[in-house]
C-alpha cells in the first residue's frame, strides 16, 4: 500500500493533505486520532470506496482485500441463517468445521439455525467478523471492529487477528484492543498523518512524555520571565 501527496476534502473541509506512506507486506498498523480527522476516509480510499482524492495511491500486485466497515453487520443477508451465512463463503477444509468456527465466535448449536434478522447488534457484528476472517485475503482493513462487541468477543477477535499472517490495518479508539496487536501506528491529526513505530502503549507513553516536557519548558519560561533583573552596582 503506497500513498504520495494524498489529500481528501469534503467541500471546504480539507480532512488531510500531503500524506505519504508505504505499508509493506505483513505490517500490523493502527489508525488512531480524534473523530473527523480522516481515519475512516483513508480506509475507504484504500479499499476503493472513495476515488475523488488528490495525490496518488496504489495497491501492490496480487493484493486481496478484506474490509470490515463500521456498518458491516447491516450488510448481512437478514433472511439467511447464521450457518448459511458462513457456509456461503466457506471453502475446502473449512466446510466441515463451520460449527466449530461459529462456536469460537460464541454461537452455540441453538444459535446457528437462527435467522440473521433476529440476532442482536453484537451477534451480527460477531457473525460479520467471522465471515470476513474466513474470506481469503492478504490485506485486512477493520474500521472500528470492536463497536457492539463485549469483552469476550473482543478477546476472540484479537486472538484471531494475532494469528493473521497478512497485512493488517485497524481503525480503532480501543487502546486495550490495540495493545499488543499492532506494531506501527499512524496518528491522524490537524490535517496530517504522523507515523509512529511501536505499539499503542508506547505511543501513549511517548505522548505523555512530550506533554510533561512541554509543561516543564513552559514553567521554566514563566519562571525566567518573572525573575527580577539584576540592578546596577
Amino acid at each position: 500500500v503506497e500513498a504520495k501527496g494524498l489529500g481528501k476534502a469534503y467541500g471546504d473541509n480539507q480532512v488531510f493533505d500531503g500524506v505519504d506512506f508505504l505499508l509493506t507486506a505483513g505490517r500490523k498498523v493502527a489508525f488512531v486520532g480524534r473523530n473527523g480527522e480522516g481515519k475512516s476516509t483513508m480506509a475507504k480510499i484504500i479499499v476503493g470506496d472513495i476515488n475523488d482524492y488528490t495525490g496518488t495511491f496504489k495497491l501492490g500486485a496480487g493484493v486481496a482485500l478484506g474490509y470490515y466497515a463500521q456498518n458491516q453487520a447491516a450488510m448481512l443477508n437478514l433472511d439467511k441463517t447464521v450457518f448459511e451465512t458462513i457456509d456461503d463463503i466457506a471453502q475446502g477444509d473449512i466446510r466441515p468445521k463451520i460449527r466449530n468456527i461459529l462456536g469460537s465466535f460464541l454461537f452455540n448449536d441453538d444459535d446457528i439455525d437462527k435467522k440473521v434478522k433476529v440476532l442482536s447488534g453484537g451477534e451480527k457484528a460477531r457473525l460479520a467478523l467471522a465471515k470476513l476472517l474466513l474470506t481469503p485475503s492478504n490485506l485486512l482493513i477493520l474500521d472500528e471492529p470492536t463497536n457492539h462487541l463485549d469483552m469476550n468477543s473482543k478477546d476472540i477477535l484479537k486472538n484471531a487477528l494475532l494469528q493473521y499472517t497478512g497485512t493488517l490495518i485497524v481503525v480503532s479508539h480501543d487502546r486495550d484492543f490495540l495493545s499488543g496487536l499492532t506494531d506501527e501506528l499512524y496518528e491522524f491529526r490537524d490535517g496530517a498523518v504522523h507515523e509512529f513505530k511501536g505499539d499503542i502503549m508506547e505511543f501513549l507513553e511517548n505522548q505523555n512524555n512530550q506533554i510533561n516536557q512541554n509543561n516543564l519548558n513552559s514553567q521554566s519560561n514563566q519562571n525566567n520571565q518573572k525573575a527580577p533583573s539584576a540592578g546596577k552596582a
